[in-house]
C-alpha cells in the first residue's frame, strides 16, 4: 500500500493528519502488507518540520509495531528527511541505489530496446558511454526520441528502424534528472579539436581531467592517485572557459559550474550546504566535472574577509570535499580564475587543485589559429590574409580576436545587408573600433606567478 507524500503535504493539516490515519489504518488491516511512503521528505522535512510531522511519526511508530506490517520510506533527498524518522525503532535500515553505471546502463539499454526495431549498426555500449549521470527513466526518455526521430524519416517502405545516429541524438537531446538542477554547463558539443593552438594547455588539461577518469587501471597498476584537481589561470578573455567546456565535450563528462560567489549565502550553515550538495550531486551524476569559475571569489585567503567569516566557511567546506574522509570517485574539480595570488594557499596543495595549468595569451600562430576557428562559417573576400592579420593583433586576447571579426561582419553589413563576404576593409574599420583588452601590468604579474609556481 502507498502513502504519497506530496499529495498529502499539499492538504490542509487536520485533512492530512486524517487521511494518513486512514491509509495506515488500512494497512494494518490488511494483513500481511508493505507500507510504501513516496518523497518523505515533504512529509517529514529536515529543516522546520511542520506540526503535522509529529502526528506523521505517531501513525508510523503504530504502523511498524503492527506485526506482518513492513514500512518502506524512499526519497531522493536522504539528507532533508527529519532525522526522527532514523530512530532505531522506525526506520533502521538504509538502502541506496547508486546511479547505473556503464554496464548497467548498456544492460538497461538492452532491455528497453529490446522489442523495437533496431538497425544493424547500433552498438548499445557506445550510446551508454555517451550517457553517464542517464538513469532508467532517462534512457525510456530516449529510446522515445530515437523512436520518433525514426518515425520521422521512415519514407514509408517498410517497418521505421532506429538507427545508432538515432539513438546518439536521442542522448543529445535529452537532459538526464541528475542534471536538471540549473547550475550545469552545456558544451555545446565541442571538443579539444576545435580549440585552436594551446597544445602544451591541451595536453595538461587532458592528463589532469581525462586520463583519471577514462584509465583508472593505469593509475593503479602504477600505485599512484590520480589528481583530484585542476587550477587553470590566465588573462581574462584568453578561452579559460571555453577550454573547459571544450574538455567536458571531449570526455563526455557532466558538468556543474559555480561562478564566482554564488555559494555564499549569509544565513550560518548555507553555504555549507551548498558546498556539500554541489559535490553530493556531482558523484550522482559522476563521472562529473565541477567548474568552480572565479574561484579566487569563492575562495579567498582565509582571515582576510569581512563577511561575518561566510568566505572561510565555504573554503574549509570546499577542503574538506576535495580531500576529505569521503574521497569523492569519479569526480574531478577545475577552477579557473586570473587572480591566482588571491586564492587561499591550502586550496592549492596536493591533493586538492594541486595541477596548476597556465593559459597564456596567445601569440601570432596562435591568434591566427583562433581568427581560423572563430571564422570558419564567416565567408572572407581573397584579400583577407588572416596569418598577417594575427601577427598584427598583438595584445588581443582570443575573445578580442572573436570580436575583430564579428565586428568586421557587422561593418560588412552596415555597408550593405545584401553583403556576401567580408573584406579586408572591413576588418582595418573593425580593428579601429575594438582595441585589444589585456592588460601588461597584469599579463606581468601573472607571468611572474607563472615562473614561480611552474605547471
Amino acid at each position: 500500500m502507498e502513502l504519497a507524500a506530496p499529495g498529502i503535504a499539499a492538504l490542509e493539516a487536520a485533512t492530512a493528519s486524517q487521511r494518513v490515519r486512514e491509509i495506515i489504518g488500512k494497512a494494518r488491516a490488511g494483513g500481511r502488507t508493505v507500507l510504501v511512503v513516496t518523497d518523505v521528505e515533504a512529509l517529514l522535512p529536515a529543516v522546520s518540520p511542520p506540526p503535522l510531522a509529529t502526528v506523521v511519526l505517531e501513525a508510523l511508530h503504530v504502523a511498524v509495531a503492527t506485526p506482518g506490517l513492513a514500512l518502506v520510506a524512499t526519497t531522493s533527498a536522504p539528507e532533508s528527511v527529519d532525522p526522527r524518522l532514523r530512530a532505531p525503532d522506525l526506520v533502521d535500515r538504509e538502502l541506496g541505489l547508486p546511479l547505473p553505471d556503464l554496464r548497467t546502463r548498456a544492460e538497461l539499454l538492452r532491455r528497453l530496446l529490446a522489442t523495437v526495431p533496431l538497425a544493424d549498426d547500433v552498438d548499445l555500449k557506445a550510446v551508454a558511454e555517451r550517457a553517464p549521470g542517464f538513469v532508467a527513466a532517462d534512457l525510456v526518455a530516449v529510446r522515445r526520441e530515437a523512436a520518433v526521430q525514426a518515425a520521422l524519416r521512415h519514407a514509408g517502405d517498410g517497418e521505421p528502424r532506429i538507427t545508432q545516429e538515432d539513438l546518439l541524438d536521442a542522448v543529445g537531446s535529452v537532459r538526464p534528472i541528475s542534471m536538471s538542477s540549473s547550475d550545469t554547463l552545456q558544451t555545446g558539443g565541442i571538443t579539444l579539436d576545435q580549440v585552436g593552438d594551446m597544445v602544451e594547455v591541451k595536453q595538461a588539461l587532458t592528463e589532469s581531467v581525462l586520463w583519471p577518469l577514462q584509465y583508472p587501471d593505469s593509475f593503479a597498476r602504477l600505485g599512484v592517485a590520480a589528481p583530484r584537481g585542476v587550477l587553470v589561470y590566465g588573462p581574462p578573455g584568453c578561452g579559460k572557459t571555453f577550454l573547459l567546456r571544450a574538455l567536458a565535450g571531449t570526455g563526455q563528462l557532466n558538468v556543474f559550474a559555480v561562478k564566482g560567489a554564488e555559494l555564499l549565502d549569509k544565513y550560518v550553515g548555507e553555504s555549507e550546504r551548498a558546498v556539500r550538495e554541489l559535490f553530493h550531486k556531482a558523484a550522482d551524476a559522476a563521472p562529473a566535472l565541477v567548474f568552480l569559475d572565479e574561484v579566487d571569489a569563492l575562495a579567498p585567503r582565509r582571515g582576510q574577509s569581512s563577511d561575518s567569516g561566510v568566505a572561510d566557511r565555504v573554503v574549509a567546506a570546499l577542503l574538506t570535499e576535495l580531500d576529505g574522509a569521503e574521497p569523492r570517485r569519479d569526480v574531478i574539480v577545475v577552477g579557473a580564475t586570473n587572480r591566482p595570488e588571491l586564492i587561499d594557499p591550502a586550496l592549492l596543495r596536493p591533493g586538492r587543485l594541486e595541477r596548476l595549468v597556465y593559459v597564456p595569451p596567445p601569440d601570432a600562430a596562435a591568434r591566427s589559429e583562433i581568427l581560423r576557428a572563430a571564422g570558419r562559417h564567416t565567408p572572407l573576400a581573397p584579400d583577407v590574409d588572416l596569418d598577417a592579420l594575427g601577427a598584427e593583433l598583438d595584445g588581443y586576447s582570443a575573445a578580442d580576436c572573436a570580436a575583430v571579426l564579428r565586428e568586421a561582419a557587422l561593418t560588412a553589413m552596415r555597408e550593405s545587408l545584401d553583403a556576401a563576404e567580408v573584406a579586408a576593409a572591413h576588418i582595418a574599420a573593425a580593428r579601429a573600433a575594438v582595441p585589444p583588452s589585456l592588460d601588461p601590468v597584469q599579463l606581468a604579474a601573472l607571468q611572474a606567478y607563472a615562473d614561480r609556481r611552474p605547471s
